[in-house]
């Protein structure tokens, strides 16, 4: 498997687990409130796949910053919002991106 293809599986991992289900959430039972919260998440989300699937060019790449994002304290607060509303976290499909990761040599 090509390097190119290697990514791109990562990347499709990501847009699967994570990045669609949080942008296909619908905001329409919830408080004003709420949905404010949503929308940014969304468009945070909307940002984070963008560079997932346009910035991040290697499968190399793709690993470090799905990583950090686990790691980080911004994300941290994001989770906590994410959880709130019943939508994936990184951190809970860590284990499995990184199967996925050793699956394809990264």
């Amino acid at each position: 498997m090509s390097a190119k293809d290697n990514r791109q599986q990562l990347v499709d991992f990501i847009n699967k687990k994570l990045f669609d289900p949080i942008l296909k959430a619908k905001p329409d039972k919830l408080k004003e409130e709420d949905k404010k919260i949503l929308e940014d998440i969304q468009r945070k989300t909307e940002d984070e796949k963008r560079k997932f699937n346009e910035v991040y060019t290697t499968a190399k790449e793709v690993k470090e910053n799905y990583l950090d994002n686990v790691r980080s304290k911004p994300a941290a607060k994001l989770n906590d919002q994410l959880e709130k509303f019943k939508l994936p976290t990184m951190p809970q499909h860590k284990d499995e991106f990184l199967e996925l990761c050793e699956k394809v040599g990264i």
